[in-house]
């Protein structure tokens, strides 16, 4: 770990202990200037990781809905849709592409039909990469799947954090799947946690097609963080019940957004 990911990760470790840290303790704590202290402290912000106020950062507070979620209390919510979100985007794999695949339970869908394809002979030579042990177990069996590694979160079922996105720093694939906690044609990609939302943002920045899954629900939840506006390389697969005016807001923006 270099000396700057070691400082971010002392200075995430205080904050979860006392909620706060000012520019100066930071700037006594490791001996180095106040403008390095203040970087430090930007690119934290940048990151997601904490919140700049004046003279100082703040830890983020957990959103309570982040408490709340569990997969195994979710898989079944929408099932029959989920499915046929799944079903629709696993058409989308080619023969030899390379796909991350996110967590979640639309995603588990999708990659359950993915390797229903792939099982009975539709696909061959597709490399996975995944950070969820569901997508893991489902498509072993049938072709290469990289598990990263990471913090294990039995809650979602899956792993994120700094080991993670060092995983994905070098690598590069020719379409991502990513589930959501909530989505917004005008604000954006939102996710419950920031390692969530860090991860599914790096695994987008080193896509060439960016696919979102997501079930008609979701576009009527609000959640704790935007990580990412849609943008023209994203493509949103939802449901039927999507309602019609959702659908004109994000032609208006020039989304794409398609019914499994």
């Amino acid at each position: 770990m270099g000396k700057v990911a070691s400082r971010e990760e002392e200075i995430l470790d205080v904050l979860k202990r006392q909620g706060n840290l000012t520019i100066a303790d930071i700037v006594k704590r490791f001996g180095i200037s106040e403008s390095t202290a203040r970087r430090l402290c930007v690119d934290l912000d940048r990151k997601g990781k904490v919140i700049r106020g004046f003279g100082g950062i703040h830890s983020i507070p957990e959103s309570p809905a982040k408490a709340d979620y569990q997969y195994d209390r979710l898989v079944g919510e929408n099932a029959e849709l989920k499915s046929s979100i799944g079903a629709f985007a696993s058409r989308l794999v080619e023969d030899g592409d390379i796909i991350f695949i996110s967590g979640g339970t639309t995603v588990a869908q999708f990659s359950r039909h993915l390797a229903a394809r792939i099982r009975d002979g539709g696909l061959s030579k597709v490399l996975i990469t995944t950070n969820s042990v569901i997508n893991a177990e489902l498509l072993a069996p049938y072709t290469k799947v990289v598990l990263i590694g990471g913090e294990y979160r039995p809650h979602r079922r899956d792993v994120a954090g700094f080991l993670s996105e060092k995983m994905l720093v070098n690598v590069h694939f020719n379409k991502c799947f990513l589930g959501v906690d909530a989505i917004d044609v005008n604000a954006g990609l939102m996710v419950f946690d920031v390692e969530t939302g860090n991860l599914d943002e790096l695994a987008s920045a080193h896509s060439d097609i960016k696919y979102v899954l997501a079930d008609s629900q979701k576009f009527k939840k609000r959640s704790f963080i935007t990580y990412a506006p849609i943008s023209s390389s994203h493509v949103i697969i939802t449901d039927a019940r999507i309602d019609p005016a959702i659908i004109e807001q994000g032609k208006a923006r020039g989304i794409k957004i398609a019914i499994g």
